[in-house]
């Protein structure tokens, strides 16, 4: 049912100390399988309150979910504009090299669950998770938006080739994810050579917080 948001700033010593479970940004169940194995990538620039707020609130909602799951906040470096797009991508690409997910939730840092039957795991379609979000009245902006969180298994998200690469700035990647997903309306020529297999990004640095791998990149 519905939990409430805690929007507290906490400082990172007493985070670490709250969710002492999680160990270079991994968990998984301790006394049963697990239901599915997670990544949530999150793009991410200059959003440090937002991160913290994000992270107090989302943990244990996910480990009630008993799920082996990974955080990877995904950090573009500045200069160029944000490229959303492309940080989700090199995410997947990322979380893809150290373990072989069923499932990887692409999430905006500054949306958060209210509700914990959100449930982090895939399934045979992707999901549109934040239909209904605090910033729009609880109502889709416009139908065709596919942002917020979004959920995919490795093979859904392959075949439609990733995010594109195409979008600097903040907006349009959502409208351009909307159309790969229902790609049997959308120009094959148009997504097969843009996203996941023309993708070139240089990783600065990657390093295993507690509560999350923080992977640095620029593009």
């Amino acid at each position: 049912g519905h939990i409430p948001l805690n929007r507290s700033v906490l400082n990172n010593t007493i985070l670490n100390m709250i969710h002492s479970y999680m160990d270079d940004g991994h968990d998984r169940p301790q006394n049963c399988t697990a239901v599915q194995k997670v990544a949530i990538v999150i793009p991410y620039r200059n959003r440090q309150k937002q991160l913290k707020v994000f992270l107090n609130n989302i943990l244990p909602r996910i480990k009630r979910q008993q799920l082996e799951f990974v955080i990877y906040v995904i950090e573009q470096k500045s200069g160029m504009p944000f490229n959303r797009g492309m940080m989700s991508n090199v995410g997947f690409k990322e979380a893809m090299s150290d373990m072989e997910f069923d499932c990887i939730v692409f999430h905006d840092v500054d949306v958060l669950p209210e509700d914990d039957r959100n449930f982090y795991i895939c399934s045979d379609n992707p999901i549109h998770m934040s239909v209904k979000v605090e910033q729009f009245g609880y109502r889709l902006p416009y139908e065709k938006i596919a942002g917020g969180i979004v959920t995919f298994s490795r093979q859904q998200f392959e075949e439609i080739n990733g995010f594109s690469n195409q979008f600097f700035g903040w907006g349009g990647e959502d409208d351009d994810l909307y159309r790969r997903k229902k790609f049997l309306k959308y120009s094959y020529e148009v997504w097969k050579n843009d996203g996941l297999n023309n993708l070139e990004y240089r990783l600065l640095r990657k390093e295993n917080k507690q509560l999350y791998r923080w992977i640095y990149v620029s593009i």
